[in-house]
Formats: structure tokens, sequence, C-alpha cells
């Protein structure tokens, strides 16, 4: 399976209705929706009007990854590494023994997959990809856990990749019309209270810029 990459225009045309001056409305409006423009994220307000977001978030500068995803993250944490034989979209190395990947398919709930469907998809290609039947990836946790403010699901489970134990947590999203995981794995037998740092860490540094509708 190949992943496509492309460079992010989003420009959402319920943004472009509201008055230009709706920028600099203050007010206690309620977010209902976040798109790009002009390459900066902005909030859609429930008074049908528009800000920019906070400061902090519009100043840093993210790697897009497509038209829907947006890396975020420090260089100095996340080093971007070579994706040449895997079928991740982007893959990060934080050190020399702590990665971090981020795998996208344009496929969602309108093709029929369900979160059990893509939960199994992915411990089956895990499996697939060391060799060994899906009985002998043992799963240690699901929970839910939101990227971006868009519902998502990690999962905690264990392989040995050449010779070596490793521990991945992949948090699963799963939209009308895409599928992305966020893996960060590490090199150990047990999950650790680090590695549970860096992977929030690593969500934290990831952006979702969707239609409401198909979050």
């Amino acid at each position: 399976m190949k992943f496509s990459y492309a460079f992010p225009f989003v420009v959402a045309a319920a943004l472009l209705q509201c008055p230009a001056s709706a920028q600099t409305a203050g007010g206690t409006a309620d977010v209902i929706g976040k798109t790009i423009l002009g390459g900066k994220r902005v909030e859609l307000l429930s008074d049908r009007t528009w800000r920019f977001a906070s400061t902090a978030e519009t100043d840093r500068k993210c790697l897009p990854i497509n038209t829907v995803l947006g890396f975020c993250g420090s260089i100095l944490d996340w080093r971007p590494t070579s994706t040449t034989g895997t079928e991740l979209t982007r893959i990060f190395q934080h050190d020399t023994r702590n990665y971090a990947g981020i795998a996208y398919e344009n496929i969602g709930r309108a093709d029929g997959m369900e979160r059990e469907d893509y939960r199994a998809l992915i411990i089956s290609s895990a499996a697939d990809a060391v060799g060994v039947p899906t009985s002998e990836v043992p799963v240690i946790d699901v929970f839910d856990q939101p990227v971006d403010e868009v519902p998502g699901e990690t999962m905690i489970y264990g392989l040995r990749v050449k010779g070596l134990n490793v521990v991945y947590v992949n948090t699963a999203v799963l939209m009308d019309h895409h599928a992305v995981q966020f893996l960060t794995w590490s090199i150990g037998s047990e999950l650790t209270d680090d590695h549970r740092a860096l992977h929030d860490r690593f969500i934290a540094a990831n952006r979702i810029t969707v239609e409401d509708s198909d979050s």
C-alpha cells in the first residue's frame, strides 16, 4: 500500500462568507469548528464570526504531511527520517531507542469501516509485518485518546522485531473519509512512563484539518 504526499491548501467556504472584520471579534461565542486560512489556523465561532487561533499556536511552524495532517513538533525532539521500505507516511527519530510515525489512508467510515475493523486491521498488519499470527501480538491496553480534538483510540501492544522486543503505542483516528495512525515505538519489553509521556507529546504535536462533518 502506497501513501500520497501533498501540501495542504484548505479554505472553508463558510469562512469566506464571513466579513473580514469578524476576525477581531471578541465576545463569548463558542468555537464550533477549525480550518486553515493563509497557512494559519482559525476558529469558526457560533455567532458566525471567526478569529485566528492563539498566538502560540499560529506562531508555531508546522510540517505539512498532506491536505489533512500537519506536524508541529520540534525537530530537536523529532528528527524526520527515511520511510523507505515502510508503509508509513512519515517517520521521526527521537533518539536511538524511541521513534514515531504517521500512517495515513483515504478510507473511513463512509466505506463501511468501523472502529473495531480498524483495530483488527492494525493488529493484523503488525502481525504480518513480523511473520506471526495475530494471537502472538499481545495487546496490553486500549483506551480513548483524541488527536487535535478529533476522537481517537490508543492501543498498546508488543512485537519482537529482528530479535528485539519493541513496545508500540498506536493512536488510531477513524473519520468519514480518512484513517490515520499516530505511532510511537520503543525498544524494550515493557511500556515505561517515559514512553507514555513521549507518546502524549507526539500526539500533542499533530494537527488534523477536516470539515466538521468528517470528524
